[in-house]
């Protein structure tokens, strides 16, 4: 079972991750205004299979906090961020809602400071496809869930075929300054899933706006079914 605690990063993924935090500075006093329509469908849909669970979850990338009043209150949220600004607006939330039951820490997803099977859920809102290693995300996301425990990932994924697969590469360096990615792929998300022997695909939903961002819940289970194709 692939689920080792990672190494340290490499220079030039400290390089990555540093970009990363100046766009977000650059963006936090505004992401709620700009963002909050443009997810709140796929934000739901995270909510209902995160809230269905229950438990103790770990949110991954946790940015302003825009998920934070939604879940239910039974749920016990930990949030990470590599950005403070962001981090700074999501303290911000807790406090106005009075969210007793959220941690805020500043962390890297890639390098999680939590024991194994921490958490019965994991979440990952539209931080996936920015990391510079996304398998080594998902591999320690993985080390922190709970056997049965609950991965729910949100992203911008799709198999780049057609026309759309060249508008996104022709959008990519656009949609990069604003702290997304336009080309990353199912394919490879699909790749990871293959060669584990304990993640179950169990749902792959379209979101809002005309299915441009993906939903998708898998399930760490040593009872691993045929895994269907979205």
């Amino acid at each position: 079972m692939p689920v080792t605690r990672r190494a340290a990063r490499s220079p030039n993924e400290d390089d990555l991750i540093e970009r990363q935090r100046r766009v977000y500075r650059f963006w936090a006093p505004v992401y709620d205004r700009l963002y909050a329509g443009i997810l709140a469908d796929a934000h739901g849909k995270i909510i209902k299979l995160a809230s269905a669970e229950g438990g103790r979850v770990l949110e991954v990338g946790v940015g302003t906090g825009l998920l934070l009043p939604k879940y239910s209150r039974r749920c016990h949220v930990t949030g990470i961020d590599i950005s403070h600004e962001m981090m700074a607006r999501a303290r911000e939330k807790v406090a106005a809602h009075g969210l007793d039951q959220v941690d805020l820490r500043v962390g890297n997803a890639q390098c999680l400071e939590f024991p194994p099977n921490s958490f019965d859920v994991v979440i990952l809102p539209f931080v996936l496809t920015l990391l510079p290693d996304p398998e080594a995300a998902l591999d320690e996301c993985l080390r922190v869930m709970k056997p049965e425990g609950t991965m729910v990932i949100a992203g911008k994924i799709s198999d780049g075929a057609g026309v759309v697969g060249l508008a996104e590469q022709l959008m990519a360096p656009f949609v990069e300054a604003i702290g997304w990615s336009a080309t990353f792929r199912s394919q490879r998300l699909l790749g990871w899933i293959d060669a584990q022997s304990c993640v179950e695909l169990i749902e792959w939903l379209p979101s809002a706006p005309a299915g441009l961002f993906k939903v998708i819940k898998l399930r760490k289970s040593n009872r691993r079914s045929p895994m269907p194709r979205p």
